[in-house]
């Protein structure tokens, strides 16, 4: 063999095995032994800091503030990001994948280097965060015959562990070094319509997490349980179960069904009072022809309970007697600040009603004063004769555009029965349009809080809704677990005036009054995403077109636009720091729902990004 010719071989040589390592790093092998830094149980000190070099609590802390005290790219620089990396997240063993019609909505948490997420095919991976690189990967071994059709938004992580909750009802506990199960522990059966979607969060040894599946027929309950070994400590029910509990009389006696109350994300917690507080979702089913009067505590609902018992300590409903689909999609925020004068310990809740709920987090009484104000009344639908309206401003429009409506007819062919706003009661006998649609005003996509703007930002959207009820004696026959818990026709108009009327929006709200600071509309596509932001005066946020965003957190000035990414950013972003840079993470996957309501194509993917400036 000649020089040349061995040369040659050498060159092949070397390119093979280079094109291996790679490809082992691609689907989730490890060509070199990555350390991954052991992740401790946190204090209570570390999970209530803003986050910082590390985003170690689903939502940045365990106030859900989703706010980074990193000042490393700021107002003044930003327009300097680009890609530090971009990893494909799920890359499947054989085939091509299909992800249409999926929702990526997880974040990921993130700590000593290594990331750790879900992706839309309800995988767990740990993935450099330096790189992208995925160094482990979990797969679920989901029951027989169940296929999962909700999203997942995350994990949380403490004590070495990963832990994810499933969207079987099943919390399942992983090994951080090597993505092996350490323990499992179903909290509830899907078979009865429930599920999980919210990421846990993680604080004392303790893990908290809220059920959904309230639109299934489920009656949705909030759990604690250990971190050590999946022992539950305690259980609180959304929907009171015996006579003498707290909100039993609130419901008629003979009741259609009894479910509901789903929460479908993270909890927040004050560790100084003991109080763990979540969001709560309808009562199903959607129409109150065959539910009966009575406010039907503790659906749509911002609930606090001591934490070391489950014991209800305060509740604060913000719809009575819901039929609207008016859910606490989003965690609630907690922060202190001075309004009118007083240091105030406050709890902020966003709702699809288009307002933000504020309550002293010690009491559920309103800061800026909440009023019940009367609204138009049905007696077939058992409407409630007043609504809490809060003191400030909301966030989006509560009354449709009754231009795009004028001279159409419904989805029947008939008139519209009735054109209304907020509140506007809808019956079996026609087509009612109202707004906020059941989209909102806000979805699950987090609100973040600025602690030096004092600023609230939402990813809300302007919407209405065309409804109409099944008569009562068709819903009857429907009513039983895993069945037909909406019993209205109409729910997501995509393709009726309402859906010109659905775009997005990102808002600014001072929370010292509860007005709009700023705002920006999006003419025909939703804001589906999330907000995150930093003591460097900025927000992120992603589009469905598949941008991430960066605004000016004081002014709103949007200042730098990603390059086009290769799905729809429908996931919130989150950053760190790491050997002294800071990054912002996004995935993009693409969102089934939001598709629907674009002026353009969703597209789908599992593309991971990571943004920073030039060394």
């Amino acid at each position: 063999m000649n020089v040349r010719r061995l040369s040659l071989y050498a060159v092949v040589v070397v390119t093979a095995l280079a094109l291996v390592a790679a490809a082992s790093a691609r689907h989730g092998g490890n060509a070199k032994k990555t350390a991954i830094t052991p992740i401790p149980a946190f204090t209570s000190a570390q999970l209530q800091a803003p986050s910082s070099d590390d985003w170690i609590s689903p939502h940045g802390n365990v106030w859900n503030q989703r706010y980074s005290d990193l000042t490393d790219i700021n107002r003044s620089n930003v327009r300097g990001l680009r890609i530090a990396w971009h990893s494909k997240v799920f890359i499947p063993t054989t085939g091509r994948p299909n992800f249409t019609g999926l929702s990526a909505e997880s974040s990921p948490v993130e700590y000593g280097g290594t990331l750790y997420m879900p992706d839309s095919k309800f995988n767990v991976h740990a993935i450099s965060a330096t790189t992208g690189e995925r160094i482990w990967s979990y797969k679920p071994k989901f029951p027989k015959g169940y296929a999962p059709g909700l999203s997942n938004r995350g994990v949380a992580i403490g004590e070495g562990k990963v832990f994810y909750a499933q969207p079987d009802g099943e919390m399942v506990t992983l090994d951080q070094a090597t993505g092996r199960v350490v323990w499992t522990k179903r909290l509830a059966d899907y078979k009865q319509g429930a599920s999980l979607t919210a990421q846990p969060l993680y604080f004392g040894g303790n893990l908290y997490v809220g059920i959904a599946g309230g639109d299934s027929g489920y009656r949705s309950d909030l759990v604690a349980m250990s971190a050590k070994n999946g022992k539950v400590k305690w259980r609180f029910q959304v929907i009171p179960k015996n006579p003498g509990d707290p909100g039993y009389s609130s419901w008629p006696k003979h009741k259609a069904y009894l479910g509901g109350g789903a929460m479908w994300n993270t909890p927040s917690i004050d560790p100084k009072l003991g109080l763990l507080y979540i969001g709560t979702g309808n009562p199903v089913p959607y129409s109150g022809l065959n539910r009966g009067p009575g406010k039907e505590l503790y659906t749509e609902s911002v609930i606090s309970v001591h934490a070391a018992t489950g014991k209800l300590a305060w509740a604060f409903q913000a719809i009575h007697h819901d039929i609207w689909d008016y859910d606490f999609p989003q965690p609630t925020i907690l922060f202190d600040q001075k309004i009118k004068g007083q240091m105030r310990h406050a709890i902020a809740a966003a709702n699809k009603t288009g307002w933000v709920y504020m309550l002293d987090r010690r009491t559920g009484k309103a800061i800026l004063g909440i009023n019940e104000k009367p609204f138009p009344q049905s007696a077939a639908m058992h409407t409630y004769p007043t609504q809490p309206v809060p003191v400030g401003q909301a966030f989006t429009t509560q009354c449709p555009n009754k231009a795009l409506y004028a001279g159409k007819k419904a989805a029947d062919g008939t008139p519209f029965e009735k054109i209304g706003c907020i509140f506007t009661p809808y019956t079996d006998t026609g087509y009612t349009v109202f707004a906020p649609a059941p989209l909102g005003g806000v979805d699950w996509p987090p609100s973040a809080y600025n602690q030096q703007t004092g600023y609230m930002y939402l990813c809300s959207k302007q919407s209405s809704a065309e409804w109409k009820s099944l008569p009562a004696n068709v819903q009857a026959k429907t009513l039983k677990p895993l069945g037909n818990f909406f019993q209205v026709e109409g729910l997501f108009p995509a393709k009726g005036s309402a859906a010109k009327e659905t775009n997005g929006e990102v808002v600014a709200m001072n929370m010292r009054s509860n007005r709009v600071a700023w705002k920006h509309v999006w003419p025909g596509s939703m804001c589906y995403s999330g907000m995150v932001t930093t003591a460097g005066g900025l927000t992120f946020v992603g589009t469905s077109s598949g941008h991430l965003l960066g605004y000016d957190a004081k002014s709103g000035k949007l200042l730098w636009t990603s390059p086009k990414l290769a799905a729809g950013a429908n996931a919130p972003a989150m950053t760190y720091r790491l050997n002294g840079k800071q990054y912002v993470v996004v995935y993009a996957g693409g969102n089934g729902l939001s598709g629907g309501f674009s002026t353009e194509p969703v597209r789908y993917g599992s593309d991971l990004y990571a943004f920073a400036l030039p060394s």
